[in-house]
């Protein structure tokens, strides 16, 4: 059996023994990367950020690399080959310090792999006395400040007309930084 067919031993698969390594990627091609890696034989961990964009002026919930450019392998050191990594198609090179390979804490990779199985979600959230900016509505362009939040979708802020601030309920996704 050649080790480089199949770099990742099945009896070393439970995820408290593998080292986790972080490979780099090619932009934008994490997932690729790790449905490559995973074919190899791979245990392969890609976390997770749901959050709201505006692609095209309208707000989409959309699920992106938590870290953009980086997978996170599990391997068992001296035991698995990780030579095959860098001609994955997707990955660039596993990432060293002073050219030593540099293992990740089993107590972070615990918290990562449970963003891998639900998503983080970032949601848009203000503290009082934020400056931000209404992009968009009747109050568009305008400066406004944030007073405090008006139910799951919509907040109040105070927006400066005529030389004093008034309080305006406004939607969290009209609202951008300044």
């Amino acid at each position: 059996m050649n080790v480089a067919a199949k770099p990742f031993t099945q009896a070393a698969g439970a995820a408290d023994t593998l080292s986790w390594l972080l490979v780099a990627t090619k932009p934008r091609a994490e997932l690729q990367a790790k449905t490559q890696l995973e074919r190899q034989g791979y245990s392969v961990c890609l976390p997770t950020l749901t959050l709201r964009k505006r692609k095209r002026g309208v707000w989409q919930q959309v699920t992106e690399a938590m870290f953009p450019g980086y997978v996170f392998v599990g391997v068992v050191l001296g035991v698995d080959d990780i030579t095959p990594i860098r001609s994955t198609v997707g990955c660039l090179q596993v990432v060293r310090f002073g050219g030593q390979l540099v293992p990740l804490p089993q107590s972070v990779m615990n918290t990562l792999l449970s963003y891998e199985q639900t998503p983080l979600n970032a949601t848009k959230s203000f503290s009082a006395g934020e400056r931000l900016r209404v992009e968009e509505g009747p109050f568009q362009g305008l400066e406004a400040v944030f007073d405090k939040p008006r139910g799951q979708d919509r907040v109040q802020v105070l927006v400066t007309v005529l030389g004093s601030q008034r309080p305006v309920e406004v939607s969290v996704n009209a609202l951008g930084p300044l």
